[in-house]
């Protein structure tokens, strides 16, 4: 006897997700592309400490007006490298690809100006593109993949572990070509 597992995904829905879909997998951009904003982050933030440190511990402001101003003056660069961060990084997890047994969806959302949504069916791809290039992209194994079709180029940068994702999709690229052939009618002779 065969047990049936529910898969949960397979119940995945996501805007623009044509019901005859069924979700194959998904992504987000490799993490590297978020570790410079981070290490930006990290330096700015010890600087402004440093300053800080410096100009009330060692050389100590006596009257209070210019020390509330410098103090503002830290927390207001604080506060903006801080949500500078933050956008970035809604940016990088809203920007989502999902694969699905009939297409590849790019999805990019931002909090309040960005909605965009972009697909290509696989059937219709001519080409499948997988560029990693120098030593960083090769040891933490992310790259770029383009996927052409006839009027249609999607590239897809900073894709993780994209040997995996590239066979993915050539392989359910075959597989919706067959689907297309069988559903096809037949020319008459």
């Amino acid at each position: 006897m065969v047990a049936h597992r529910h898969d949960p995904a397979a119940c995945t829905d996501f805007p623009g997700k044509d019901p005859r879909e069924a979700f194959q997998s998904s992504f987000r951009q490799h993490w590297i592309r978020m570790l410079w904003p981070f290490v930006k982050m990290c330096l700015l933030t010890l600087i402004i400490v440093i300053i800080g440190i410096l100009t009330f511990l060692v050389v100590g402001i006596e009257q209070n007006t210019p020390r509330h101003l410098m103090l503002m003056f830290l927390l207001l660069f604080l506060l903006t490298i801080q949500f500078e961060f933050l956008i970035r990084f809604y940016r990088y997890f809203l920007y989502i690809v999902v694969i699905t047994d009939r297409r590849v969806h790019r999805i990019k959302k931002t909090i309040l100006t960005t909605d965009e949504h972009e697909c290509v069916d696989l059937w219709v791809l001519q080409e499948i593109d997988k560029r990693q290039r120098g030593p960083v992209q090769n040891l933490l194994g992310f790259g770029s993949l383009i996927l052409e079709a006839q009027d249609t180029r999607m590239t897809l940068h900073f894709v993780p572990h994209i040997s995996k994702r590239y066979d993915e999709i050539m392989s359910l690229r075959e597989m919706a070509r067959i689907s297309m052939r069988k559903t096809a009618p037949m020319d008459p002779p």
